[in-house]
């Protein structure tokens, strides 16, 4: 199975994380998008750490980050910096999405 979250909004750290980790120990694949307030996730450490994992994709919209003041530079390397086009590609491939 293939989870996919989508991240909009803060404050829900610990529940996306618990989410996470709950899939992976049920060896299902783990897709991310962060968009809006949600590219601020891409700072977290404990998220940057899960994004690092195997099965665990995470990808984030270019346009959300630069409204926001997060370059290019401050997008770790295990997270893809994309656009609208990583979301529909989560939505087109996941069994189930959870939004926060």
């Amino acid at each position: 199975m293939i989870l996919g979250m989508l991240l909009i909004t803060k404050g829900y750290k610990e529940d996306i994380i618990g989410l996470i980790k709950s899939a992976r120990s049920k060896n299902h694949e783990v897709t991310v998008f962060m968009m809006d307030e949600g590219v601020f996730y891409c700072q977290d450490e404990d998220i940057i750490d899960l994004s690092q994992s195997e099965n665990i994709s995470m990808s984030l919209c270019d346009r959300s980050c630069h409204l926001r003041g997060i370059t290019a530079e401050m997008i770790p390397s295990s997270i893809t910096e994309g656009s609208q086009l990583q979301n529909a590609m989560m939505h087109n491939s996941a069994d189930r999405i959870i939004s926060f």
